[in-house]
């Protein structure tokens, strides 16, 4: 049997096509989990253009999986900063990540995060924040074995079930 070797490396700008055909696929996992996440239009090209942007700024910072000269992961890295009102005054954002699904549960996004870690560590950073859809259950075990905690919870509201049914609005009365 032979092993697999994942060379996990920052990535170059020939590498962003491919990179962009897998957001494509993470982008597409997540518009199945819930209408939330439907794509508009031309999607693909926009994304493909934000990522050629933020990957010319310092505070971006691109990692990519390889296997046989193929990407098979990727996780882009943002440094951030915080609103003024708390103690650290910058945060490490991962904002996205996808590993082909043949690729998960081999150590990928652990040594992807590695080579992250080191580099928001060289630019001060203390702690590490990321999104995970909350029905995307495999993301959510993997990130907690790497160490992710919750922090804060978000909630949305579609208005378009505006307002919401009785049964949930508890009203409070003042008493005589």
């Amino acid at each position: 049997m032979t092993k697999i070797r994942i060379v996990v490396r920052e990535a170059s700008s020939e590498d962003l096509d491919a990179v962009t055909g897998l957001w494509k696929k993470l982008a597409e996992y997540h518009a199945t989990l819930s209408d939330d996440f439907s794509l508009a239009f031309d999607s693909k090209r926009k994304w493909s253009k934000y990522l050629r942007e933020k990957f010319s700024e310092i505070s971006t910072k691109l990692i990519v999986a390889e296997e046989r000269g193929r990407i098979v992961g990727f996780m882009l890295c943002m440094l951030s900063p915080n609103i003024p009102i708390y103690k650290e005054k910058k945060f490490g954002l991962i904002s996205d990540v996808y590993v082909l699904e043949a690729r998960r549960r081999k150590g990928v996004a652990k040594k992807m995060l590695d080579l992250a870690a080191k580099w928001f560590i060289k630019n001060k950073v203390k702690s590490l924040e990321l999104s995970v859809a909350a029905m995307n259950l495999e993301a959510r075990a993997a990130w907690r074995t790497l160490g992710f905690e919750p922090v804060m919870i978000k909630k949305r509201l579609n208005l378009d079930n505006y307002p919401p049914p009785e049964r949930y609005i508890r009203v409070v009365r003042k008493r005589p």
